[in-house]
């Protein structure tokens, strides 16, 4: 090692020189990580698998190429890509599963685009936790059930997304109750809490909970999509179930939320569970019908009692605007 290598400058030049030195054998690598993390090597802690880069990187490039900066550097990026590997092969075997369980052909992975898995694999390899692990695995099963089902911004915001974010996001999901629209997938629509007469909060999902939500692109505060309940039974869906939201008026009525989903927003609730607060949703939505019906849209027309719906420009049909 020649003595400008001890000045900041030469330290510099020299871990880019091994750096760029490394990279040539990095493909070399690869089936040695995928072997150690078949083989259980990469269970058994980080000193194991320092050591053992430490002897690939020896084999590969001599004792006296590589600095021992370089050689530190190298063995720290084996460990980070060995437990990437780890979480994506526990994602793998997860969504395997999840395939296995909703009869999807797990061979429709060959049909995901390069680019999108990519970013997949980013995000998913850096799932330490079981529970986010289960969350890209979900996904996974949906884009390879359905293709296009989510964006590269989609993996995007769950990449980043906080343990907070991700529990009060849950929390919305569970004040959510979902109309089928023609052509779409189901449309969820937030239940948002509202206040007795005493001041106190009942009923949704707190307003000032959705705050961290607003930020992460998730949620905005807007009416969204106006459901429109006809006169007599219409059908909703909560925690999977047909549920009938009853209109007793002799004419029609709206609901509002408040709050809508947004396009990345509405990805991610497919992989969660909807309306499962423990409350009387329908009833709940009953409560808060609306008699004053704007002529702007969209609306969603619930077509009773089939449950499959309708987007409009206009709720009030001509033949309905005599009862108003």
């Amino acid at each position: 090692m020649s003595d400008d290598v001890l000045t900041p400058g030469g330290q510099v030049k020299a871990i880019g020189e091994g750096v760029e030195h490394a990279t040539t054998g990095i493909s070399k690598l690869v089936t040695s990580i995928s072997d150690a993390v078949r083989s259980g090597d990469g269970t058994r802690g980080k000193r194991a698998i320092f050591r053992k880069s430490v002897r690939d990187a020896r084999r590969l490039f001599g004792d006296d190429v590589l600095s021992d900066e370089e050689e530190h550097a190298l063995a720290w990026e084996y460990v980070r890509t060995v437990n990437g590997f780890e979480n994506l092969n526990a994602v793998g075997r997860m969504a395997e599963d999840a395939c296995r369980a909703g009869s999807v052909d797990v061979s429709g992975v060959d049909r995901l685009q390069p680019d999108w898995w990519d970013t997949f694999e980013e995000g998913a390899s850096h799932a330490y936790d079981d529970e986010v692990r289960a969350i890209w695995a979900q996904l996974l099963a949906g884009e390879i059930n359905r293709p296009g089902t989510f964006s590269k911004r989609t993996l995007a915001t769950l990449n980043n997304m906080s343990p907070l974010e991700a529990q009060r996001f849950r929390e919305l999901c569970s004040w959510c109750f979902d109309v089928r629209c023609e052509g779409e997938p189901p449309y969820a629509i937030p239940l948002l809490a509202h206040i007795d007469g005493k001041g106190r909060l009942y009923g949704g999902f707190p307003i000032d909970h959705g705050t961290v939500l607003e930020d992460a692109g998730l949620v905005t505060p807007s009416t969204g999509r106006k459901i429109v309940f006809r006169p007599g039974p219409n059908a909703i869906i909560v925690n999977g179930k047909m549920r009938q939201v009853y209109n007793h008026q002799k004419h029609t009525v709206c609901f509002m939320s408040g709050y809508s989903l947004t396009s990345t927003g509405r990805e991610l609730a497919l992989l969660c569970d909807h309306g499962t607060a423990n409350d009387d949703i329908p009833s709940l939505i009953a409560e808060r019908f609306r008699d004053d019906l704007p002529t702007t849209g969209p609306w969603i027309v619930l077509n009773p009692p089939s449950g499959r719906s309708e987007v409009t420009p206009s709720a009030v049909h001509e033949a309905e605007q005599a009862y108003l």
